[in-house]
Order: C-alpha cells, then sequence, then structure tokens
C-alpha cells in the first residue's frame, strides 16, 4: 500500500518509518511551522529522517495529488487544516487531522460547549490576559486550588500546583504568577483531586468499535519533578468500550459522532473524582505516546493494515492483553545535532524515531528539536512492572551523549504513580 504522512514537526517520523519497514510505500510529506523557518533550525529542519523515509514537500505533493489517488494520508498532529479539509473534499482517503480535530485541541471554549452539551462538565475556569487580575483574583478564593493554564504556549508553562491543601496551593500559584513573564491570555482552572487518565475510542463511520486507555506522567524528572514535557512515559492498555471509563466519558458523545459519521479516533482526558468525572481536554490526533504505545506493544497487526482498515470501513479491532510501556528518551535542551544513537540491531524495531537521521550506516540525531526529544523505545509485559522492567531493560541499550530518560515509572511514592492510578481506577469500578 502506500502512505503519505504529513507533518510538521516530524511526530510522523516514527509512523513512517513503521510503515516503510512494514514493506509499505511511503512519502514524509512535510510542511514547517513559522518557527522552523529560522535560519539557526531549518537546517537541523531539513536533515530529520534523512536516509531513514523519502521525504517531499506536502505543498509538492499537493501540486501533483491526481497521481497519489490510490494513498492513505495521514495526519501526525493536528496542522495544515486547509490542506487537509481540500483532500477530504476531493474524496481522497485522509486519515486524521482536519477541522474537527484542530478544533477539539486547539479551540478550547468550543471544545467545552460541545462536551458540555453532552452532559460532561468541566472544572470551573477563569480567563486572564493580566497577571495582576489573576492574583485579585486568587485572593478574593484564598480557601480554592488553581492550576494554571496558558491560552496558547508550550507545555511547560502550565503550572500546577505541589502544595497539598487548597489555601496554600493558592498562595502558591499566586507567588508563580507574581514571577510569571508569560504574555497572552491564560485560564485558571479549579483544581480537583482525584485520579487523572485518557480513554480513546476509535470510530469507523460514527460507530464506536474499539477503546483503549492510556495513564502518563508529563514531567521530565524522577517522582514527576521537573517541566512539563507532553509525555516522559505512559502506559496503555485495551479496555471494553461497555466499561464504565469508556461510557461516563466518550460515551456520552456517541450521538455526536453517530451524527457526524466520524472516522478516527476520539478522546478524552478526564479526572474520577468523589463527585464524579471531570473532563480536562481533547487531543484527538496521533498520540505521543499513546499511539507508539498501542502499534508497537499491543497491536497484532501491522500499522498500516489498521489504519488503512479504518479508513476502508472493514476495521476489526485485534490487539494483545496486558500492557505496553513507552518512554521518551532525550538529550540535553539545544544539544547541536550529529552525536550518534547507538543500540543492538534487535532493538530497533522496539524505537519511535523523533529527531534522528540515518548516514553511513550511522543513525544519528538531528538537533532540531529544541527540547532534546530524541526517540521514545517501547515494551510490552503482562502486568505494568513487567512492562517497565522490560522498556527500562532496553533503553539502557539505547546510547547517545547526554542521553536522560525517567526511571521510576513502577514506583509508587508519588502522587502520579500510574501504577497507583490504575489501581485505584479498578477500585473505583471505571475499568
Amino acid at each position: 500500500m502506500k502512505f503519505i504522512v504529513s507533518t510538521q514537526d516530524y511526530v510522523g517520523l516514527g509512523f513512517a518509518v513503521r510503515l516503510g519497514a512494514e514493506g509499505h510505500e511511503v512519502i514524509l510529506a512535510t510542511n514547517p511551522s513559522p518557527e522552523a523557518l529560522s535560519p539557526r533550525r531549518r537546517e537541523a529542519y531539513d536533515r530529520v529522517g534523512d536516509g531513514l523515509v523519502a521525504k517531499a514537500t506536502l505543498r509538492d505533493l499537493l501540486a501533483r495529488r491526481e497521481s497519489l489517488r490510490d494513498a492513505y494520508w495521514i495526519w501526525d498532529f493536528n496542522h495544515s487544516v486547509d490542506e487537509n479539509e481540500l483532500l477530504r473534499a476531493e474524496g481522497f482517503k485522509v486519515f486524521g487531522g482536519g477541522a474537527h480535530a484542530n478544533t477539539m485541541e486547539h479551540d478550547r471554549a468550543k471544545c467545552l460547549a460541545l462536551v458540555e452539551a453532552q452532559g460532561l462538565k468541566a472544572p470551573p475556569s477563569t480567563r486572564f490576559d493580566d497577571p495582576n487580575a489573576a492574583i485579585a483574583f486568587l485572593n478574593e478564593n484564598p480557601s480554592i486550588a488553581y492550576v494554571y493554564k496558558p491560552d496558547e504556549g508550550e507545555s511547560f508553562e502550565t503550572f500546577v500546583p505541589e502544595a497539598e491543601e487548597p489555601a496554600d496551593a493558592n498562595e502558591e500559584l499566586r507567588v508563580h504568577l507574581a514571577a510569571s513573564t508569560h504574555a497572552g491570555a491564560f485560564i485558571l482552572q479549579e483544581r480537583k483531586e482525584g485520579v487523572e487518565t485518557n480513554a480513546e475510542v476509535w470510530f469507523q463511520n460514527g460507530e464506536p468499535v474499539f477503546a483503549f486507555m492510556a495513564i502518563e506522567c508529563k514531567k521530565n524528572c524522577a517522582l514527576d519533578l521537573g517541566h512539563f514535557v507532553g509525555c516522559a512515559f505512559n502506559y496503555a492498555f485495551v479496555v471494553p468500550l461497555e466499561c464504565r471509563a469508556v461510557q461516563e466519558v466518550m460515551g456520552k458523545l456517541f450521538p455526536f459522532y453517530r451524527a457526524m459519521k466520524y472516522t478516527g479516533f476520539g478522546d478524552a482526558n478526564f479526572i474520577a473524582a468523589r463527585d464524579g468525572i471531570w473532563f480536562l481536554e481533547k487531543c484527538e490526533r496521533f498520540g505521543y505516546n499513546s499511539h507508539p504505545n498501542l502499534f508497537w506493544n499491543l497491536s497484532r497487526h501491522g500499522m498500516g493494515e489498521v489504519i488503512a482498515s479504518l479508513v476502508d470501513g472493514t476495521f476489526k479491532p485485534d490487539f494483545a492483553e496486558g500492557f505496553g510501556a513507552s518512554l521518551l528518551m532525550s538529550t540535553k535542551e539545544g544539544a547541536p545535532g550529529g552525536h550518534a544513537i547507538q543500540f543492538p540491531p534487535k532493538l530497533e524495531s522496539s524505537l519511535f524515531y523523533w529527531d534522528v537521521l540515518k548516514r553511513d550506516g550511522l543513525y544519528l540525531t538531528a538537533g532540531y528539536d529544541a527540547d532534546g526529544y530524541v526517540l521514545l523505545v517501547n515494551a510490552h509485559g503482562f502486568t505494568m512492572e513487567t512492562a517497565w522492567q522490560s522498556v527500562l531493560q532496553k533503553a539502557s541499550q539505547i546510547r547517545f551523549p547526554y542521553r536522560h530518560y525517567r526511571a521510576d515509572g513502577d514506583q509508587t511514592n508519588y502522587p502520579s504513580s500510574p501504577i497507583r492510578r490504575y489501581e485505584a481506577l479498578k477500585a473505583m469500578g471505571y475499568i
């Protein structure tokens, strides 16, 4: 089969390489974001994926799209919306991306309006343009804990107070805001105590056909300290569509997806609390790390076969029992490219490349990713502990300068421990 993987910041590189390894014809379609076009970063951007997969610009591929009608066009993150919708309108086989997915991820007001109309509730939040106004609001509500979330910005700018007592957390956030240099709008959202997790449902022509859950840790240092990196590591596992975690969250949105005749992923991040379910956000895109985790560790069929069957309306879920574990491996932020990535050949099928190229038989860092993300390593186990032991054993054999990764995914001595959260979800009857 033929696949075109459309990417902006090379999130889709690992998927493209995987499809090529499965024997498919693959082109990685690049469409860099404006910040990637600075002279300092453009050279590094153009190196990513060299020697690993064929590349072309999305603009050039669109110009000759009639010759590519037999290809499946896959979007990784939500970007290049107009191009995605053009292909859909002209009857091409497109998976992921588009106006709906982009709105769910990036337009919080419209996303909340949708889910609240279907009976889900989000923690109360207030929007601000000025830190001083937010500080005054916190002073007026001193006994309530809030989370700081920028409307636009990097993931590490989200701030969750660590103090357990609401009044102490409120003061912690006031001090943080007083020192903040973030420019632009942001929200303060009530912090809800409970178990945070994610449930994702796959839809085929509007009908729910498969569900899995992901429990992740989002910070770069052990014990979930440091700044947010999107996902430092996670666990993925299959759940039945009938389970409480699906029915009480995504299940409420099933009529909406049926009306859309939607094909793709629909997910929800939520908190299971004493006072019910609290909706946090939706990111209907190829997730990082959840989909590499699912495809690499749990799927019994090739990624190309699974995606094509969803688009064609013939998908039948076939995933392994147990748990997938996926771990981000990084170099230092701002590190130059050209450093060798060394690992035993047997591990290659476990890797999801992010900022990597291949030259003269060597895998090298490209140096484009400003946060230093290099690759993901994946492993399977029939318990969370054995999955984690396996992924760490693999990570220990992968070497590049300044490498670092979380090593505490099986520990239970911090509040966001995935093992403790999984145990809590089971005890509460969600899974």
